[in-house]
């Protein structure tokens, strides 16, 4: 019944009044909005929470015409609490069927409350004006009612559509879950075992909603949660290694009422097709996560040690006498700045370039003529800059001598000049604090 969606623009009619001042012609109605009337009908009911409402709306700036629904659909909405005091809500709460109104806000609500930016400086402390004619009012009894009907209809269609399921000769679990096929003649997963799967969920008309198959095999510990859904779980625990099962989740054992996003409707049965390509006993996979941990940890030493020798090779090159810190980052300091040292929090502007440790350059800023700006200590960027920030003030600049530990890690910057587990070379300048 509300079906159209409200765009953007709708959603910035959810602003607020902040403004104490009185607007000349408008009334300050009990609950915040501030409204003139250009018509009023005879109408005595105004909506109500939760109740659906539908009404043509028209945004002005400085007699400038932003947005209206003259000429399309009005808008369909269910009223929500407001947001802020004197929204559209509140104005439309003030309003009977055929009641034309103007409401104001402040245009600074709109940017910062509703679409969260800056006020741009030509609308910056300006009202901005909505004109609203109320169509129609549904109560949200009779939506509630309709949403009722519509879900039985749902239910009733689900009974309908899996009928010849049940009537053929199809094993049907304890459950409800009906067994289309399956295959295969090694063991099932008892609780605890971790397995490693595909799956299709598709609808009974064979419409895809998921699909490991084209993407990647799923690991899980059965039993310790529910995988999708409880019928799902189950679906998993009757595969087979190495076997398959093809089966019909009634929407009681998947998604039931509710359904999932836009995704799956309420009430919708749902066809999954499963192969299980091992099961491992908790004992045998806690011990091949330990003997792996082990032979990562190994191989990783190995690329450190190489690392090792390849930084102290460059130390010695090219004559550098300063000596590494505790993390193995060197600091070879270039120019001084001045003012205060940046500290875990500030907000900073830097420069950078990036070289791998034959003098190839892998990427610079000054490219592109912007620092670059995050938070030290949020996350935003790798190790080896935030440490040798704590060490600089503005204007700073600094060569670090980077292990991959402290830089990119295992990430392939480049397959040539920086692949994965590389050490590097950043020139460094702190540019501002904030």
């Amino acid at each position: 019944m509300f079906g159209k969606v409200v765009s953007i623009l709708a959603l910035a009619l959810m602003v607020s009044c902040q403004s104490d001042s009185i607007y000349s012609g408008f009334k300050r109605m009990d609950n915040g909005a501030y409204m003139k009337f250009y018509e009023r009908s005879n109408e005595k009911v105004t909506p109500r929470l939760k109740d659906g409402v539908t009404f043509e709306m028209a945004q002005y700036f400085n007699d400038t015409l932003l947005f209206t629904t003259v000429g399309d659909e009005p808008v369909d909405i269910v009223l929500e609490p407001a947001a802020f005091v004197g929204d559209v809500t509140d104005a439309l709460m003030n309003m009977h069927i055929g009641d034309s109104a103007r409401m104001v806000v402040i245009a600074d609500s709109v940017f910062s409350a509703v679409m969260e930016m800056e006020t741009p400086e030509e609308y910056a402390g300006k009202a901005i004006y909505y004109d609203l004619k109320l169509l129609s009012i549904t109560p949200y009894e009779e939506i509630e009612a309709s949403y009722m009907q519509y879900l039985d209809s749902l239910r009733m269609a689900e009974q309908t559509v899996l009928e010849p399921y049940r009537n053929a000769e199809n094993e049907i679990t304890e459950s409800g879950i009906i067994v289309l096929g399956k295959t295969g003649n090694g063991k099932t997963a008892n609780m605890g075992d971790y397995v490693n799967f595909d799956f299709l969920l598709c609808s009974l008309e064979g419409d895809t909603i998921m699909n490991s198959f084209d993407v990647e095999s799923l690991d899980f510990q059965y039993g310790s949660e529910d995988f999708l859904s409880k019928g799902f779980t189950e679906a998993v625990g009757m595969v087979k290694e190495g076997g398959r099962l093809n089966c019909v989740l009634p929407s009681s054992l998947a998604f039931d009422s509710v359904g999932y996003q836009q995704i799956i409707q309420p009430y919708m049965p749902l066809r999954v097709e499963l192969q299980m390509n091992s099961i491992m006993s908790k004992e045998a996979h806690d011990k091949f996560v330990a003997e792996e941990k082990v032979k990562r940890q190994a191989e990783h030493e190995k690329v450190m040690e190489k690392q090792r020798q390849l930084i102290a090779k460059y130390v010695k090159d090219n004559n550098i006498t300063e000596e590494p810190s505790e993390t193995g980052l060197y600091v070879i300091w270039k120019e001084n700045g001045t003012g205060d040292m940046a500290q875990w929090g500030d907000k900073v502007a830097i420069h950078y370039t990036i070289y791998n440790l034959n003098g190839e350059e892998v990427e610079s800023s000054y490219k592109y003529d912007m620092p670059m700006q995050f938070t030290i200590g949020n996350g935003e960027m790798i190790l080896s800059i935030e440490e040798a920030l704590m060490q600089m003030n503005s204007g700073s600049k600094v060569r670090l001598i980077v292990p991959s530990d402290l830089g990119f890690g295992e990430i392939e910057i480049d397959p040539q000049l920086l692949p994965a587990d590389s050490p590097l070379v950043i020139d460094l300048e702190l540019v501002s604090i904030e």
